[in-house]
């Protein structure tokens, strides 16, 4: 994530004995809840120079306080307080009303926060204030453009996109396209980047440091599929947006990647079914397909993640394997993970079924370890909460992004 200790400043020594909270600034970061409000940078004038801090000496309405941080300048005049992502008022996205149906909403932002005690400094005590924040930093979500893409069908194509930093078009890069699930749907341009971090994850930094890339995440107002596993209209529409990227930009064909949860999963199978040589490999999170269409895709590089309790997810995505095994697909399977576990477990689990060779990998959750299941009575918990924990198994992302394409 980005830095957001800011440089510090020289101290001047003047009396601090009416210094106040001068700014307040919201900071949201990835989760696989979605984009979550987790810090509040408070500043004070230049000359305050904090010396000790603790988190019971402020407050945040409605929010907890998990902790403070002052920067590393000479003279303090910046601190960060850390707020927990479990908060209910951590989303930044809302459904308006009592209607389920609606589409999620784009929160607007503020923190009122409160000094309750007074503060040490170097030149004097700094008396308790109270400011609301005006600004908003979204880390990784602001680092991608928006733009639309109007196919020669007709067919238009909201999307997002992150470009590497430093982009150089001598150099060949790889693409990953997330696509968001049913639920997603939207006429926010950024509500996929917002609901989840199925794109998000590969964007940040610690990724990028490792694999610079670029990600798309297609945006859409409208259902993309549906259960009787119709052809998508928007299908090859996206496939083009793609394309269309491709002669801008100095992409990789041989390592484009595509991913999604739910819908978006199902706009994957489709894609490689009708175009089984496009994707040099892809993350199936949540998915379901008619299998009896999906023999097409049996040469593919295919990860699939499930829970054992996704009523439709689990079931069809069996019927699959046994269709993918038939028409030549060599495929190993690993199930009962629990969604609990620590990452580094996780991705133990992920390298042990990659050990055992294969092109379709097939795992699946444990039913009643998601942690949404804990938390929910819903049934659709086994199936939502998949993506929750998805996108934050590094060891599957590691082998997304290893796949090449034969040239």
């Amino acid at each position: 994530m980005k830095k957001l200790i800011l440089t510090g400043l020289t101290c001047a020594m003047a009396s601090t004995a009416y210094a106040q909270i001068e700014s307040v600034t919201a900071v949201t970061t990835p989760n696989g809840l979605g984009q979550r409000v987790t810090q509040a940078v408070v500043n004070y004038p230049e000359n305050t120079c904090l010396t000790a801090v603790q988190k019971t000496d402020f407050s945040v309405e409605n929010r907890t306080i998990t902790g403070v941080t002052l920067n590393d300048a000479k003279c303090v005049n910046q601190l960060v307080l850390a707020l927990d992502p479990q908060d209910a008022d951590a989303a930044t996205t809302e459904k308006l009303g009592n209607d389920r149906s609606a589409p999620y909403t784009e929160r607007h932002i503020s923190l009122t926060v409160k000094q309750v005690n007074s503060l040490a400094s170097q030149s004097g005590q700094v008396k308790p204030s109270e400011f609301t924040s005006s600004k908003v930093i979204n880390q990784v979500v602001d680092d991608f453009q928006q733009a639309e893409f109007k196919d020669e069908s007709g067919v238009v194509v909201k999307y997002n996109l992150f470009v590497p930093k430093n982009y150089d078009p001598k150099k060949a890069y790889p693409l990953v396209m997330f696509i968001h699930d049913a639920g997603s749907t939207n006429s926010n341009v950024k509500h996929t980047l917002l609901q989840g971090n199925g794109a998000t994850s590969f964007a940040g930094p610690e990724w990028q440091a490792k694999h610079p890339a670029f990600v798309l995440a297609p945006q859409f107002d409208h259902a993309i599929v549906n259960d009787k596993s119709e052809d998508p209209a928007d299908l090859e529409p996206t496939i083009n947006l793609i394309k269309s990227l491709a002669k801008q930009y100095n992409i990789d064909p041989n390592r484009l990647y595509t991913t999604g949860q739910s819908g978006g999963a199902m706009m994957s199978i489709a894609m490689n079914i009708k175009h089984p040589d496009f994707f040099a490999a892809s993350y199936i999170v949540a998915g379901q397909w008619e299998p009896s269409v999906t023999a097409p895709m049996a040469k593919n590089n295919i990860f699939v993640l499930v829970s054992e309790n996704d009523a439709k997810a689990f079931p069809t995505e069996n019927e699959i394997m046994k269709v993918l095994a038939e028409n030549g697909a060599t495929v190993k399977e690993s199930h009962g993970w629990n969604a609990q576990a620590p990452v580094t477990e996780l991705n133990e689990k992920v390298n042990a079924l990659l050990a055992q060779g294969g092109n379709i990998h097939y795992a699946s959750f444990t039913g009643g370890t998601l942690p949404m299941e804990q938390n929910s009575q819903s049934k659709g918990a086994a199936h939502m909460g998949t993506w929750q924990v998805a996108y934050n198994i590094d060891a599957i992302k590691e082998w997304l992004f290893s796949q090449r394409k034969a040239k």
